[in-house]
């Protein structure tokens, strides 16, 4: 049986599916340098696991898992990007999410939305976006008697 995280994490590429543009969708092969890309994989979205918190209660646990989402675009020969479309997509990716925020999964709560950040410079000539955010859920300590 999969653990609940290796469910949500399942669930959020699933929701990532449903944004036609984005070519590629990685939760654990993530890469580091934005040369790292083939340019028939982008736009790319890579969720980067960054911690998480616990609250014991009893036989269970509410956890609070924090996921950063980067999206990752560049021209091609098949056409320009601009800020505009690096934000339509960032767009479409919160709608995808949110659409269902507990991912209609049993212990989960809810996604959290913390925010986003864009860096247009920070490599040219590839275009960032990082959307920080929380999934909320319980999981069992012990199993049911």
């Amino acid at each position: 049986m999969p653990s609940l995280k290796s469910s949500i994490a399942s669930a959020i590429i699933t929701k990532l599916d449903t944004v036609a543009a984005l070519k590629l969708k990685v939760f654990d092969k993530v890469r580091i340098a934005a040369g790292d890309f083939q340019d028939h994989e982008l736009p790319a979205c890579q969720l980067i696991d960054v911690g998480e918190t616990i609250e014991h209660e009893r036989s269970r646990a509410k956890k609070t898992w924090q996921i950063s989402l980067e999206l990752i675009m560049k021209p091609n020969e098949f056409g320009q990007i601009s800020q505009q479309d690096l934000w339509d997509l960032q767009y479409d990716v919160e709608r995808a999410l949110w659409l269902n925020p507990n991912l209609g999964i049993a212990g989960v709560i809810h996604l959290r939305y913390i925010g986003s950040q864009t860096d247009l410079h920070l490599l040219d000539p590839y275009y960032f976006a990082r959307l920080d955010f929380e999934v909320l859920y319980y999981e069992a300590l012990v199993d049911e008697c």
